[in-house]
Parts: structure tokens; C-alpha cells; sequence
């Protein structure tokens, strides 16, 4: 996407409490204190460049402003809402926050010669007196989005209204209120409260097929592809506009149209459009500030809607795209929230946990569980490129063609050179940081099955029926979904965040006349049209289709793992709060009530219960019903900066948050410390002390399964894998021939600094600690470069010798032994390893990859797809 950056200030909330709110601070300051972002263009950019009246980088007119929930700071953070603060000189008032702004406890501020101009624009000439504030805050600030502007195009759009049906008698679960009565364990007094509890029932569903999506014809598409630089045409876009948003996608309506015998549509402002003028039919459930623009125009609505865009210049936004299959993978990462809603569980690791089989091989074949299965083509995968397989090394450096690929590290160069550097042991250690952050993360469930991501919308035949005033009965059935990109059969959908095994979807891909005469340009792009007969969207999440992604996955394991449990739906969606006065004291109040994002602590909950094992039949349903019940607590999170309404867990669900499952300690470093930390207490003590209580607990779940398989492949495939013929290879490709190299005491003097460099790095990580933790020492900045240099002189005065020699020593010092350090050769004397190599390796033929139909004989597969080498030198050794 060819998208403009900015630069701007985002300043901690803490750093103007520090300085009284009057803080004054230098480009240099801003820098070095990493004060000063970077962000994608956006509607809000455009009209400040307008008003500005030059083009300019850097944006001085807006700062952001970090303030998380934080009740030692709710009172400067009132302060400054209410009051504003000065910076430079100048001074800025709360302006507002996006969605995305909001979860991250973001504020945009805005300097005050703009602030009223800004502010009307925002509002699109239409003051507000009384709203639901945290709705109309959402939909005010959609011009916060980043998206890439179309340049001198509007297209005709006509607005339909939004088209909703009831889906009868549905067997669901739901959440319902009980009275109840607890007794207070300190005053003894009955207080009586409102329990929710987990029902289950037939009811009417009531369904928004078309939520948040519309459709485009052939010149929208062609025109938005062209300015996104898109070597293709994108049949999908998320636009962005004021008081607008959703996803369009291309459908031939004219021509659909007019087979149909329809000349013209009718918007929900009763006026008739001919078709052969329109190029987008968008409805309300897009257009955000439909109620607001009709209650201050009436049926001149959408006219004036346009006039004021036309007046402020505001340009269409495209904030996504559809992919092209061509730049995607076949295979996609799994994550933890959607494998432990399945039936993974392996008989043998449950009768390892009960039996305590202490003995049991978690490596054995044997052994597998259905998780294990699954995780293996990621073991495989990583175990090519660590042991050195030139083709998939390649691919995961993304080097599809030796001639014009710049080498990120002398590592990879050595590597291009000779492919018997691969099994370099400092190459091999290189790959491996490289590596590390994807075995960790396939620790806690990110491991690749069958399928990708691809943007929903509804069913586009039935939404032009519905724009035609017919019945709209679509494309396709109940249960029935249409993607190019698979075959026909059952597949499995997913969607972010999913914490009940019940949001796990059981589809059909479905093929049919119709569809292939209308939408054979979604073949190879990431779309997929659902069917306007089933609750398949609000199953999923609460979904809508204004650019939710949904993951497909036809993984023969995966899809048999389904768990069949009835839907548990949310039977007051989109509650929200009340309406309110829009007072700037209520904005205040709005704002320090949504700083926080609750959305990983309910995950976390529904983890921890997941995870859990249990025999008994009654303790499985209570931990079934409150996944359920979180089901319908994430949904109220995820839109509570749209609402301003949430539920918030009682202390019986919030105590699942002390002790989570092992396997995802992995995702928190200071809780797994804490935990191996409290286990080395429990150790030493003696018989009858009472032992501390873990933060986390082991269970034989498929997910601590899958933990225990990747960390026991990891230490005996990878870590303790070390050949010393590897060695004694690279050796001899990396030293200068001709060189007298034998000199003992010139060789301990350099294994002496080898170990002294090693240690000065060593010291640096861990008082810099996570800082470039998994890149190449080579590479780290100016530090590294003064430790270098440093060594490097002191070598030079110790030894008195030509640096190349010095160079030979240190490199054949560090390939004595599979035990010594390789970094100070490497960092120091890199040039000269290559050097060499290239004088022992000679030159060898350049080399591309290309990709080829599946089946191609020779062919290597990587993630779903099938490759070939050009060019192949395939006479050297591997």
C-alpha cells in the first residue's frame, strides 16, 4: 500500500506531570527519549495539511498523550483533559481518540489555533447536544484511522437501508439473571444480588446479513488498485470516510442488474438512482452518521452528507485490502485461543499426568497426540533451516535470487558463498536467534496447519436483491460459505479473540453455477462471502462484515477436533450506556473511564479454565458455562469504546487469573521467572513446611502437551545436535591458505580475548536486557562497534603483528572447538572470513527461486506451496 508517514510527539502522561503540564523539549530530546512515532496518513492528517496550507512530515499540530488506568494518576489525568497542557511554547486541548487509540489509553491532543476549525470538521457541521457519548466519540474519530487517500476520485454512492431477517427457533445458550442471596461474612446481613448464570434454550434470532459491507463496480476497483500501487485489482477494500466505514468488494452489479430487468435502486432516502450511474451501493450500517445527518437534514441526508465532504476536500480512505494469493501462504500459525477449543486431547499424556510416568518419551512417535501431529510439519520445517537445507534456509531469509539480494549480515553472505557454510556453527547459532522467537512462540500454540485469513462479507447476491426491492434469498445455503482458495467440503472458521469451544465454526465450501458465473475474480484473493440463512456471524464472536477476518482451515485433524456445543449468543448485543448532555465534563468522565483494555486479562480467564483437567462431570459443565459466560463478557469488552458498557468479572472467575497453565508462562518472561523461582524455594524446604502456592499449574491439556513436546524437540534436536565434523569443514573453507598458524602461545592470547569479548557482550545484554536479544552482533549499533574497536586495538598492541595475520589467528583460535565463542572472529575480522571464503570457494553460479504448480516433480514445498531452485549449482556440497 503506498501509504504517506508522519512523524509526531506521543508523550507519557507521567512526563507532564513531572514538568507541572509546560514541557519543553528539543528534536534531539524527543529522539532520544523515543517520544517522537511514526504514523500512516489519515482523514484527520489531510485537513490539518489543508488548514496548515503546506505539506509538511512532521505533524507539530497534534500530540499524543499515554495514560493508561492508573487511579495514583486520575487526577492529573482530569487535569489535563479538562486543561490541556503547553509544550514548546504551545498549548494543546484534549481532541479525542480512535478505536484502536482507545485500547492503548491514547489521547489526541490538538493545538489550540486549530482546535475549534478541527473540531467543527470533525463534526461535519453538525453540533451535538445530547448523545450516547463513547458511540458518537467512535464514529466522530474514524478520521483518526491510518489509511492511504484516493487522490481525485469520488465515486457516486447510493445508500440503502440496512436489511435484517430472523433466523427462527435456534437452539443457543445465553446468559440470564438470577436473584440470589449471599450472607456477609463479617455483619452476618443477607445482601441479595443479580447472579448471571449460563441457560439453554430455543430462541429467534435476529440477523444483519450485510453488516457493515456493500458493494463496488469495475472502475472503483480499478481506480483504488492503481493508486494503492497494486499490481493487481483488489476485489475488497476497507474504505474510510467521515462518519464511514466498512468493506466493499466488486461485484458486476450493472450487468447483474440488468439481467435481472432492474433499472434503477431506490436509497433509504427514497430517491431512484439509474443504475448504469452508480458505483457504489453502500448502506447505513456502513454509514455511521446516517441517524445524525437525517435528523439534522431529513431526506436531504446524504446530499448534504456530500456537500460537506465536498467543502472540507475530504478524500476516500482505504485503510485494507484484498490479497492476492500470490503473496500469501497456504499455511498459517495457529495461536493457543483456537487450538484449546478443541478436542486435542491425547489419551497417553493424560494417563503420563495421572499415572506420574515420569519415564514417558514425549518424543516418541509413539507416543503422538492429535496436537503433536499437527505441530510436527513446524518442527520439520525449523529442523530444515537449522540443519542447514540450502532451499529452506532461503526462503526463510526471503531470498528468492542470489544475483540482487543484499545480505543483512556476513553470516548470510557466507552462506550465499558456499553452502557448506550453512552448517558454520556460527551460522547455524545466526539461524537460530533468528529462530528462537518462532520455537518460543510455538510453545504457546503458534504452529502452522492448512488455511489463511480472509475478510468476510455477506452473501453480495442477496444484497443486490435486497437493493433490487426483492426477497433476498442469495447465493448460497445454510452452513455454506464461498472461497476460491479451497475445495469443496468442511472446513473449520475462526476468529480473534475466541475463548468458548461453541465460536468455533463448522462450514461447507460451496461451489455452485451462480457463483461461477458472477465471482470467478475472488479466485486467488483472501475473500470469503458467507450466506445470509445461518447465525454463522454472530456465532463467530458477534461478527460483522466491515473487515472482521476470519481464519479457514481444511486440516483434516483440525476439522475433526471440532467440539459440538450449542452457540452461546448474546441476547442484548450492542447494549449501550445511556445518553448524556455532550458537555466537556462528560467527555472527561467518557475518557477516564476507557483507559484500560480488558480483552487478554478475559482470554487469560478463559485459558486458565480451559486448561484444566477434571474426571468429574459436574465440575466439566461449571467450567463449560463459564466459558460460555466469558464468551459474552469479551464481546461487551471488545465494543466497549464504541458503547460505554461492560460486565465485569466477579471474584470466582478473576481467580483463575492466579494460576495460568504452564504453557503460558512462555508468553510472560517475569511470571515464568516468579514460577521457577517459587518452585527453587519449594525444593528447599524441608518435610511438613508448608510449600508455596505456583502462578501456574501443570495439567496433561493439549496445549502443555504441545509445550512439553516443542521444549523437549528444541533442547535434543537443535540445542544438543553439534557435529564436530561441521566444524572441521567451515574451518578449512574460513582460514587463509598458506598461512603458519601453529604459534601456541600467539593461540592462547587470542583465546584469551575471544572469551573476554564474549563476556563484555554477555554483561551488556543482561544490563541492556531484551535489547536486539535475537539480531546479529554485527549489527547491534554504536555500542557494539566501540567493544569491537576496542579489542580490536588492544589485540593490535598485544600481538604486534599484520592485521590479517592477527585476523587468521583469531578465526582458527575460535574453530578449535565446538565449545568456543565465534562472535569476536565474526564481528571483528568478518571481512576477512569472507575474504577467504571467497578465495577458497570460488565463484559459483547465481540462483533464483521460482514457484510451481503443485506436483511438479523435483519441487520443495514451503507453507502450502511448491518451489523450484534456477540456476541450480546442485554439485556443491550440502
Amino acid at each position: 500500500m503506498n501509504q504517506a508517514m508522519y512523524t509526531l510527539v506521543k508523550l507519557p502522561l507521567r512526563e507532564l506531570i513531572r514538568h507541572d503540564f509546560d514541557l519543553q523539549l528539543s528534536e534531539e530530546e524527543e529522539i532520544n527519549r523515543e517520544y517522537l512515532v511514526a504514523q500512516g496518513d489519515s482523514l484527520l492528517f489531510d485537513q490539518i495539511e489543508r488548514l496548515r496550507g503546506y505539506p509538511s512530515e512532521r505533524i507539530q499540530e497534534v500530540i499524543l498523550v499515554t495514560a493508561r488506568k492508573n487511579p495514583n494518576q486520575e487526577t492529573a489525568l482530569r487535569t489535563v483533559l479538562r486543561h490541556g497542557f503547553t509544550y514548546n511554547g504551545v498549548h494543546f486541548s484534549r481532541f479525542g481518540k480512535s478505536a484502536s487509540q482507545g485500547k492503548d489509553g491514547i489521547t489526541a491532543f490538538v493545538c489550540d489555533s486549530m482546535f475549534d476549525e478541527l473540531y467543527r470538521i470533525t463534526q461535519m457541521d453538525i453540533p451535538v447536544d445530547h448523545c450516547v457519548i463513547a458511540k458518537y466519540e467512535a464514529q466522530r474519530c474514524l478520521a483518526f484511522s491510518a489509511c492511504t487517500l484516493i487522490r481525485d476520485y469520488m465515486p457516486n454512492i447510493v445508500i440503502l437501508g440496512e436489511y435484517e431477517k430472523t433466523i427462527p427457533g435456534q437452539l443457543i445458550k445465553y446468559v440470564a439473571e438470577r436473584e440470589q442471596e449471599l450472607v456477609d461474612q463479617e455483619t452476618g446481613k443477607t445482601v441479595v444480588y443479580q447472579a448471571r448464570e449460563v441457560r439453554e434454550g430455543l430462541a429467534d434470532i435476529r440477523l444483519s446479513p450485510f453488516d457493515g459491507c456493500g458493494c463496488h463496480e469495475r472502475e472503483f476497483m480499478e481506480q483504488v488498485s492503481a493508486q494503492l500501487g497494486l499490481d493487481y485489482n483488489a476485489v475488497g477494500v476497507q474504505v474510510r470516510m467521515p462518519f464511514m466505514k466498512g468493506y466493499s468488494v466488486y461485484i458486476p452489479f450493472r450487468d447483474i442488474l440488468k439481467e435481472w430487468g432492474v433499472e434503477t435502486i431506490t436509497d433509504v432516502y427514497g430517491r431512484a438512482h439509474p443504475v448504469d450511474t452508480i458505483d457504489c451501493i453502500w448502506n447505513i450500517s456502513m454509514f455511521k452518521g446516517h441517524k445524525l445527518f437525517q435528523s439534522a437534514y431529513g431526506d436531504r441526508a446524504w446530499d448534504e452528507y456530500r456537500n460537506t465532504v465536498e467543502k472540507y476536500r475530504f478524500k476516500l480512505g482505504i485503510s485494507k485490502y484484498s490479497h492476492h494469493i500470490r503473496n500469501l501462504n497456504k499455511y498459517t500459525r495457529m495461536n493457543f485461543q483456537y487450538l484449546q477449543c478443541l478436542d486435542l486431547w491425547n489419551p497417553k499424556y493424560i494417563r503420563r499426568y495421572e499415572e506420574r510416568d515420569f519415564q514417558y518419551d514425549i518424543l516418541d512417535p509413539e507416543n503422538d497426540g492429535k496436537i503433536i501431529k499437527i505441530a510436527k510439519y513446524t518442527t520439520a520445517l525449523l529442523e530444515k533451516i537449522l540443519k542447514g537445507d540450502r532451499f529452506y534456509t532461503y526462503k526463510f531469509m526471503g531470498i528468492t535470487d542470489t544475483g540482487d539480494y543484499e545480505p543483512e549480515s556476513r553470516y548470510l553472505e557466507a552462506a550465499l558463498i558456499h553452502d557448506g557454510m550453512l552448517k558454520d556453527p556460527a551460522v547455524k547459532q545466526f539461524l537460530y536467534r533468528k529462530l528462537k522467537k518462532l520455537i518460543d512462540e510455538a510453545k504457546v500454540g503458534k504452529i502452522y496447519c492448512s488455511g489463511f485469513y480472509h475478510t468476510g462479507v455477506g452473501d453480495m447476491i442477496g444484497y443486490l436483491q435486497y437493493a433490487a426491492g426483492m426477497e433476498p434469498v442469495g447465493c448460497l445455503g445454510e452452513r455454506e460459505l464461498y472461497s476460491a482458495n479451497f475445495e469443496c467440503g468442511e472446513v473449520l472458521s475462526f476468529r480473534s479473540p475466541l475463548v468458548d469451544p461453541s465460536e468455533v465454526n463448522r462450514v461447507r465450501i460451496a461451489r455452485n453455477d451462480l457463483i461461477q458465473k458472477w465471482f470467478g475474480h475472488f479466485k486467488d484473493q483472501d475473500v470469503v462471502m458467507f450466506n445470509l440463512h445461518d447465525i454463522s456471524a454472530p456465532q463467530q464472536g458477534g461478527a460483522d462484515f466491515d473487515g472482521d477476518i476470519f481464519f479457514l482451515c481444511d486440516d483434516p485433524v483440525i476439522v475433526a477436533s471440532k467440539i459440538e456445543k450449542p452457540v452461546i449468543l448474546d441476547i442484548e448485543d450492542k447494549q449501550t450506556a445511556r445518553s448524556r448532555d455532550y458537555t466537556a465534563e462528560n467527555l472527561v468522565e467518557y475518557e477516564v473511564m476507557t483507559r484500560d483494555n480488558r480483552i487478554g486479562e478475559i482470554t487469560n480467564v478463559a485459558t486458565s479454565i480451559e486448561n484444566r483437567y477434571t474426571t468429574d462431570e459436574n465440575l466439566k459443565k461449571r467450567y463449560s458455562d463459564y466459558c460460555s459466560l466469558l464468551r459474552i463478557f469479551q464481546g461487551k469488552e471488545i465494543d466497549f469504546l464504541k458503547t460505554g458498557f461492560r460486565w465485569h468479572m466477579n471474584r470466582g472467575l478473576q481467580k483463575h487469573l492466579k494460576q495460568l497453565p504452564y504453557f503460558l508462562l512462555y508468553n510472560y518472561p517475569q511470571k515464568r521467572a516468579l514460577y521457577e523461582k517459587l518452585q527453587e524455594k519449594n525444593k528447599g524446604l524441608g518435610e511438613g513446611e508448608e510449600r508455596m502456592k505456583l502462578n501456574a499449574y501443570h495439567s496433561p491439556s493439549p496445549m502443555n502437551e504441545l509445550c512439553d513436546y516443542i521444549c523437549a524437540w528444541e533442547k535434543k534436536r537443535i540445542l544438543w545436535d553439534r557435529c564436530v565434523d561441521d566444524l572441521a569443514d567451515t574451518r578449512s573453507l574460513i582460514l587463509k591458505p598458506g598461512l603458519d598458524l601453529t604459534d601456541r602461545a600467539k593461540l592462547r592470547i587470542c583465546r584469551s580475548y575471544i572469551n573476554d569479548y564474549a563476556a563484555a557482550i554477555k554483561l551488556h545484554f543482561s544490563q541492556n536486557s531484551g535489547t536486539a536479544s535475537h539480531s546479529d552482533p554485527g549489527q547491534r549499533g554504536f555500542s557494539f562497534d566501540l567493544i569491537v574497536e576496542h579489542f580490536k586495538g588492544r589485540l593490535r598492541d598485544e600481538l604486534k603483528m599484520d592485521e590479517t595475520l592477527i585476523a587468521n589467528y583469531v578465526i582458527a583460535a575460535s574453530y578449535r572447538s565446538l565449545s568456543v565463542s565465534k562472535a569476536f572472529a565474526w564481528s571483528a575480522y568478518g571481512d576477512y572470513i569472507i575474504a577467504n571464503l571467497k578465495q577458497n570457494a570460488g565463484s559459483r553460479p547465481e540462483t533464483a527461486i521460482r514457484e510451481v504448480p503443485a506436483g511438479t516433480e523435483g519441487a520443495y514445498e514451503y507453507l502450502g506451496k511448491y518451489f523450484v531452485f534456477e540456476g541450480d549449482d546442485s554439485d556443491l556440497p550440502v
